[in-house]
């Protein structure tokens, strides 16, 4: 099985080399190897058996991914919770999948004292009962679990609506790191510090690296001052974050008092890259960029950009390419029908390959929905060039149709972010009687700044259609912990 080979491999090759660190504690691939079996058969002891599914509620720390390890080892299937979600949200998830215990952070257990009843074990990862499970159990026979059984039911993001468990496998896992580790080529002295939680489909980067041998920082929560302390600690060559992140980091005070010498790469997806945080990234950072284009249904990432293709400060003028497909995925754009559309043209991208889910977590419905013929529907307009490199354009829920006409609403987001009084935006459409639905667009921008200066400045970038109808000014664009705009907050 994928994720416990992965283990055993790297405690051969690399036994007291740092796998993963925290703020409290750090782990070799040595010490991670041993818990991982250990905490698997404590688990056991309470009971937890193959096929079960074990919430686990944490911000991210060195026990989360002991416990994903440990959970595969005996073929249950874990199911990572956002710890942001209201309390009726989580008790939905952990209801729908049935999940017979809890792993998770006292603090945030506290906030959940009634569960549903099929929970029947709650243990929290910060105190000595976890640190004692499988210390002084009787180390009996783990059952054998294939690449082929269900791991995990990770769930969406929900930006458009209610979260969905897709469930993935161990084979999943490893077509996507394999495809991936081809592209990006990975030295064996990688430092990457995850600025992502550990409880949706983003998750599957760190696992992709720890399968090269990288040591992955957690942190249990980003903010630019924990990030930039991270990388000048730990002398990290890597970073994992959204685009967001990157703009709070490089605004941070003390940012040009840290030392971040030792960065090779910035890992970003999630959201597109502002072209003016790329352009000052570049000049500060002089590092590398990796684009991660990704979807949780698919495997978690399957399309990237590396630092050589990345275009220079200044030579964008639109949105950066995402990249091209990793080797054992395949992703083409098609039309409604699902037939293939020519190079240039836009359409919605699909997917398949090893990596895809087995489907969505006892919804049959929804799992036929996203089918198209053995393809994946990603939701995402775009388009493939001459170099077989994948554009996304925008979302397919997101065009806004103007009397007929399409509008794509990163595109005014573009035009908006491209004034320099402009901190973020977002665009959704607004019900018209004329036109039937027109631009709104919801702006964070400096003080004294006005709607009339911005549409004016719209005005000399794109075709009268597309022009927002209406300016509202803002202090936050809402957006979920992986950077995603959460528009149905703003239609609401």
């Amino acid at each position: 099985m994928w994720l416990t080979q992965l283990l055993e491999r790297n405690r051969q090759c690399y036994p007291e080399r740092t796998a993963l660190v925290d703020e409290q504690r750090a782990v070799s691939w040595s010490e991670l190897a041993d818990r991982t079996l250990e905490l698997a058969h404590g688990l056991t002891e309470l009971g937890i058996e193959r096929g079960d599914r074990v919430a686990v509620l944490s911000k991210d720390r060195v026990e989360v991914l002991e416990s994903y390890f440990a959970l595969a080892r005996l073929g249950a299937l874990f199911v990572p919770l956002n710890h942001s979600l209201a309390v009726p949200e989580v008790a939905d998830i952990i209801e729908r999948v049935g999940a017979v215990a809890v792993l998770g952070e006292s603090e945030l257990l506290d906030r959940h004292p009634e569960l549903p009843a099929s929970v029947r074990i709650r243990v929290a990862l910060d105190k000595p009962v976890f640190e004692a499970l499988g210390t002084v159990a009787a180390q009996g026979a783990l059952p054998a679990v294939a690449d082929t059984d269900p791991v995990a039911v990770l769930h969406t993001s929900a930006t458009t609506g209610r979260a969905k468990g897709v469930t993935v496998d161990s084979a999943s896992f490893r077509a996507i790191a394999l495809g991936w580790l081809v592209l990006a080529r990975p030295t064996d002295d990688i430092v990457m510090v995850n600025c992502c939680p550990l409880y949706h489909g983003s998750m599957v980067v760190s696992l992709t690296y720890m399968a090269a041998g990288a040591t992955v920082v957690l942190m249990p929560g980003f903010t630019p001052q924990r990030a930039l302390a991270a990388v000048e600690r730990h002398r990290a060559t890597h970073m994992w974050m959204v685009p967001q992140m990157l703009r709070f980091m490089l605004q941070a005070k003390g940012a040009d008092r840290t030392d971040l010498s030792t960065l090779r790469e910035i890992l970003y997806g999630a959201a597109p890259m502002p072209l003016d945080v790329y352009d000052e990234a570049v000049r500060r950072l002089g590092c590398g960029f990796r684009q991660v284009y990704g979807m949780t249904e698919v495997g978690g990432p399957f399309v990237t950009l590396g630092p050589d293709e990345h275009p220079a400060p200044g030579d964008v003028t639109a949105r950066i390419p995402c990249g091209r497909v990793v080797p054992g995925m395949s992703a083409r754009a098609v039309d409604p029908a699902g037939g293939e559309r020519p190079r240039g043209e836009i359409g919605e991208i699909v997917v398949r390959g090893p990596g895809v889910m087995r489907g969505y977590w006892n919804d049959p419905e929804a799992t036929r929905e996203i089918d198209l013929d053995g393809w994946i529907r990603t939701g995402d307009l775009g388009f493939v060039d001459e170099a077989g490199r994948i554009h996304l354009v925008d979302r397919t829920k997101d065009v806004i149709i103007r009397a007929g006409q399409n509008v794509y609403p990163s595109e005014i987001e573009r035009a908006l972010m491209s004034h320099p009084a402009v901190r973020d935006v977002a665009v959704v459409g607004m019900p018209d009687e004329d036109y039937g639905e027109v631009p709104l667009a919801y702006v964070v921008a400096e003080p004294d700044t006005g709607a009339v200066e911005l549409l004016g400045h719209v005005s000399q970038l794109l075709a009268p259609y597309k022009r927002p109808r209406r300016v509202q000014f803002v202090e936050q664009v809402p957006r979920n912990p992986a950077g995603k705009i959460i528009k149905k907050l703003l239609r609401a």
